[in-house]
């Protein structure tokens, strides 16, 4: 990774942007939808650009002076890029110079926006397109009410801190709020579902928390190949207990913060006292195997009253066997 992606806070801070054409409008656009004071240094404005009343024109003629106390920088004038991008460089301050990634220390990626959610892709400039591509399959999965639950989520951070505790059961909290039934009342505007789903959250995640344990099987070593269902129980384990050949692509799909341990680590006494263990301790935990669970494992933790659940693996389809030409009994006998 060459480019390291940071979303950087512009609220009250100067963005110049040296340019007022077609160019200089695309990057504007997007910038209007900070809270950056905006300058402009150009010979002329664009006349869309003349109209915005969050746009200061600062300048007519380009002087690096003009760059001081900023904190980004955009070029969109092919004869001044080279030069406002080593006055900025010389400056401290970041710069784009539209379409010369060569010259500039950053680059913009595209960008899904459901303020105040935001996605961003980037290709590091090798493939725009592919970049665009993605935006556009990704904004067609979200829902353009996400942003609206994201900010229905802020209001009610405080009251979440005060009553549930930290750890497993407020991640809980937030992933059923986020992923589940009040995500869907809020989306279909069902304000009362929505308000009696959340007032349920709370009541339920109060209570202290409940281990269980997923069994999860693999049938293939190819992350693309895993189940969806098995997608959600990686990111949703605290715990993973797994066999040590799972690869490490598998268990990239978990959560960061999740603890990953190998079945056959003789320090807990087996999976099976790992597995009870984790459970009893309210965690969510699951056992990641090739193929389907061992049949001892599984009966050994829902005979201790631990729920269970069996995520099986997708055995791949067996190629077609292979043509062969059919034998020809008058050639044959004639051999």
């Amino acid at each position: 990774m060459r480019y390291f992606p940071v979303f950087m806070d512009l609220r009250g801070k100067a963005v110049v942007v040296v340019g007022g054409g077609e160019e200089a409008l695309r990057k504007i656009r997007l910038l209007l939808k900070t809270e950056a004071a905006i300058q402009v240094i150009a010979t002329d404005l664009h006349e869309e650009l003349a109209t915005e009343p969050r746009i200061s024109w600062r300048a007519k003629v380009y002087d690096a002076e003009l760059l001081r106390g900023a904190a980004l920088v955009y070029s969109a004038d092919a004869s001044l890029n080279e030069q406002v991008a080593a006055d900025a460089r010389g400056l401290g301050i970041p710069v784009n110079a539209v379409d010369e990634p060569e010259i500039s220390t950053f680059i913009v990626p595209s960008i899904v926006d459901r303020d105040p959610v935001v996605v961003a892709i980037g290709t590091e400039g090798a493939a725009p397109v592919l970049g665009q591509g993605l935006r556009a399959r990704i904004d067609a999965m979200l829902p353009q009410a996400l942003g609206g639950l994201a900010s229905a989520a802020a209001a009610l951070r405080e009251r979440v801190a005060e009553t549930i505790p930290p750890g497993n059961r407020r991640r809980s909290f937030w992933q059923r709020f986020f992923f589940g039934e009040v995500r869907e009342a809020f989306i279909a505007s069902d304000s009362c579902a929505y308000l009696a789903g959340v007032e349920n959250l709370f009541a339920e995640e109060a209570q202290p928390p409940q281990g269980r344990v997923s069994f999860v099987g693999l049938g293939s070593h190819d992350p693309e190949l895993l189940t969806i269902k098995a997608q959600r129980k990686l990111q949703e384990a605290d715990v993973i207990v797994h066999d040590a050949t799972v690869p490490a692509a598998i268990l990239e799909l978990a959560r960061r913060d999740a603890v990953r341990l190998p079945s056959n680590a003789k320090t807990y006494g087996g999976a099976s006292a790992l597995l009870l263990a984790e459970a009893r301790a309210g965690r969510r935990v699951v056992r990641l195997t090739e193929g389907d669970a061992g049949l001892e494992e599984t009966v050994s933790v829902a005979a201790e009253g631990i729920a269970v659940e069996t995520v099986p693996a997708v055995a791949l389809p067996k190629p077609p066997a292979p043509a062969t030409a059919p034998i020809r009994e008058d050639l044959w006998r004639a051999a």
